[in-house]
């Protein structure tokens, strides 16, 4: 995927990103970022905080830098209600303009399979993330299902060239969490892996609790 075409495509489809999200993709979102188990004080970072559907789960006294690449994407998240201290910016996931061990945490919602390398954009995450930081990732996946991973390939192109809905939304529809977490080589704890597994090659999923390991 060209990263200026899925910034024109979500810059495009900001308005209508939330109700896309919940007719296809809902999962709560406050029970996903209390596995961080934030306190007052700590530092997060929101990777690619999109249209900030996250951002009301944060709590009090928690101070959170979220960073994307569409402004169109941002300007839907500024109009949250939120209860933390929130600071948003455009910043490149696979280059982020941001210090080393900078925060607490970090979090990512359906972000790894849209860029364009999801080891960097990962790389990136722990490179800012201080040692021992909790990583939360929600995101679509590639099933573990022969069968549906058939469907999978059969979408992969529309999914990550056009987009579901056409011009909406673009993703990797074979984005590959086991590569990504146990065959990259990576500094990470994967404290947990919970997998959504559907039928529907649209609908699979994964849930992690992720350690920042380095040294």
């Amino acid at each position: 995927m060209q990263t200026q075409q899925v910034i024109e495509t979500y810059s495009q489809g900001a308005a209508e990103y939330e109700a896309i999200m919940a007719r296809y993709w809902h999962v709560e979102r406050g029970p996903f970022i209390a596995t961080l188990e934030l306190s007052v004080g700590q530092t997060v970072l929101d990777a690619a905080v999109g249209t900030g559907l996250n951002l009301p789960a944060y709590p009090a006294g928690v101070q959170v830098t979220g960073v994307d690449l569409s402004e169109g994407m941002l300007e839907e998240a500024r109009k949250k209600q939120v209860s933390a201290d929130i600071t948003l910016k455009i910043s490149d996931l696979e280059n982020l303009d941001l210090p080393d061990n900078s925060f607490d945490a970090a979090a990512s919602g359906f972000t790894l399979c849209v860029v364009d390398n999801p080891v960097r954009a990962l790389q990136e995450i722990l490179r800012v993330t201080k040692p021992g930081a909790l990583i939360a990732v929600l995101d679509y996946c590639k099933s573990r299902d022969p069968e549906v991973q058939k469907w999978q390939e059969l979408i992969f192109d529309t999914a990550s060239q056009t987009g579901f809905p056409t011009g909406k939304v673009k993703w990797n529809a074979l984005m590959d969490y086991d590569e990504l977490l146990y065959s990259s080589n990576l500094p990470i704890e994967v404290l947990q892996d919970a997998r959504i597994e559907s039928p529907n090659p649209f609908s699979c999923g994964c849930q992690l609790l992720l350690k920042n390991s380095k040294g």
